[in-house]
Formats: structure tokens, C-alpha cells, sequence
């Protein structure tokens, strides 16, 4: 199903007119119905965080609109499991358009489509996250969209743990395949992974404190922990680790920044024998430069890395 046609169910009218703007900025139409009784050809409806019982005006959009795609509209929170998927507020119209994109391809009313080769199209073949080339145009509105209104941003670097025998292709598919499935699992919606090499897998998480990066850090750690494969004759019990780092509102910062951070965390995690997640203190990132009188603490520095 092609998206063009969109509703806004929103009782109050600044919220309502913001929403619109940001939905017909993604290249959208917006109807004029604002209750569920109103909609008639609208393949999208969104349900403003304005509306009284919100579950229950899906129940009735569903009920007219039985085919369209329903994003509940929030701008904390990230979880409604009576809708399709979550809308961040404020609307960003890119990420708004690689979204519908993505509902557009996985639509089980068209089609089956071509499955793309790694590296093209919206979706990886193997792990199912987005592409290296689509994420690149959501982490640009997203890193930009924190700054610039305040909110939290964490990612998170995920990479294997060394195995117990030589790892083949094969294996290696096999590994980030589940790898894959324990992330998917894991994640909310609004949250972004891509794999960054043969072994690792990077992940953005829009919206996200580093107490709430941690959270999700963890229990993919646990997820894989849990796992077995079946290798030849010998089986596996793979283990990740993990390194995250969050970028504060108020604080400058740079995603290439974030990146060094979380590489830092996971070469920490791997030392200490992996199957364990370590992030970037900013606290003690903070106390270590008055000290030492600069901005640059000396390189594989642990005051910065708590477990």
C-alpha cells in the first residue's frame, strides 16, 4: 500500500496543525477528518497525543479503516502496543519517509518484492536492519534533532566475543543472523541497528538516556547469552559485548564523538572477558579533565568506562 493520504486524529488545534506540517513536509496529504467516524480513503491515521483514550479511537479508526496504518504520536514514552508503530514527536520528515518506506516494502497486501543484495535497497537481506546508505540519512536528522531540541541520544557497539573454533562464513552468517533476531527482540521502534562489519552491529537509540541504553544493552546480552548453535559437531554458546555511550542535552557533542566512546566501552567489555556491557562516564569523563587540565583524557584511559 502506497501512503499519501494521512488523518491526524487530534482534538486540539496547535497539535493538530504541527503534526499535519510535519506530515505533509514527508510529502503527505492530510484529510480534514479528526474523529474515526470521519476517516474515508486515508491509508495512514495518526492518533495526536491529545486524544482521550487513545486505544480506544485506534479500536474505532481500525473499525472504518480496517487496511490503514495507525502511529500512535508521542513525544516521550516510544511504547503503544494498540498501534502499528510510534510517531516521535516533533514529526521528522525523513525519518518519517524512510518509515513508510519500510512499512511500503514489508506490505503483505502487494507483492512479495526482489530481495535487494546487502548493501541496497532499505533493508539488509540477512539481519533485516536498514541499510548503511539509509541509515546514514536517519542518523543525520536524528543526531541534529537532539541537539537542537534537547533530547537524549545514545548508541550502542555490539560485537562478538571470541569463539571456540575457527569462524567460517557460514558461521559467521549464522552468528549475526541470530545476533540479528536477539536485537529485533530487544528494540522499540524508533530505535535504529546496522551492521558495521562481518562481526559487529551499531545501534542508535533516539530519545534514549544512558540509563535506558543500558537497559536495552543488556537484555540483548542476556538474549544471546541464553543461545546455543549447532556447529558441525560442536556446540556453541556465543556471547557479545557491548559498549554504549549517550549523548547529553546540553552538552556538545558529535556522533563521531559517541562513536569513540562506544568503541572504548566494547574494547573494555572484551578485556574483562566479554559477555558484559560497558558504557562512557561522563561524570567521571568530566572530573578527569579538570584534573588533568585538558579535553582529551590519555588514550584507553578506564576512569571513563564503568561496567
Amino acid at each position: 500500500m502506497k501512503y499519501r493520504l494521512a488523518a491526524v486524529l487530534e482534538p486540539k488545534d496547535p497539535k493538530w496543525k504541527q503534526i499535519s506540517a510535519g506530515l505533509k513536509r514527508a510529502g503527505l496529504k492530510v484529510s480534514s477528518a479528526r474523529e474515526p467516524e470521519q476517516l474515508e480513503r486515508e491509508q495512514l491515521v495518526v492518533i495526536g497525543p491529545g486524544a482521550k483514550s487513545a486505544s480506544r479511537v485506534c479500536s474505532a479508526a481500525r473499525k472504518v479503516a480496517p487496511t490503514a496504518l495507525v502511529l500512535a504520536a508521542q513525544a516521550t514514552g516510544f511504547k503503544a502496543a494498540w498501534a502499528d508503530a510510534v510517531l516521535p514527536l516533533p514529526v521528522s520528515p525523513n525519518d518519517l519517509k524512510v518509515r513508510l518506506a519500510d512499512f511500503e516494502r514489508r506490505d503483505p497486501v502487494q507483492s512479495p518484492p526482489m530481495m535487494p543484495h546487502a548493501g541496497e535497497g532499505i533493508l539488509d537481506p540477512l539481519t533485516n536492519f536498514y541499510t548503511f546508505g539509509h541509515f546514514k540519512e536517519v542518523l543525520f536528522v536524528e543526531v541534529k534533532r537532539a541537539r537542537r531540541y534537547g533530547f537524549p541520544l545514545a548508541i550502542a557497539l555490539i560485537g562478538f566475543d571470541p569463539v571456540k573454533v575457527k569462524p567460517s562464513p557460514g558461521l559467521q552468517e549464522q552468528l549475526m543472523g541470530g545476533l540479528a533476531l536477539a536485537i529485533r527482540r530487544s528494540l522499540r521502534d524508533t530505535d535504529y541497528p546496522v551492521q558495521q562489519g562481518p562481526d559487529r552491529v551499531l545501534l542508535l537509540m533516539p530519545h534514549t538516556d544512558l540509563a535506558g541504553s543500558l537497559i536495552v544493552a543488556r537484555r540483548i546480552c542476556e538474549r544471546v547469552s541464553r543461545a546455543t548453535l549447532q556447529h558441525g559437531d560442536e556446540v556453541l554458546s556465543p556471547t557479545i559485548s557491548v559498549g554504549v555511550a549517550a549523548g547529553e542535552p546540553g552538552r556538545e557533542y558529535g556522533f563521531s564523538d559517541l562513536v569513540r566512546q562506544a568503541q572504548d566501552g566494547l574494547q573494555a567489555a572484551q578485556s574483562k572477558g566479554g559477555n558484559r556491557v560497558e558504557f562512557f562516564d561522563s561524570a567521571a569523563y568530566k572530573a578527569e579533565v579538570e584534573e588533568r587540565g585538558t579535553a582529551t583524557p590519555p588514550s584507553g584511559t578506564r576512569a571513563v568506562v564503568r561496567s
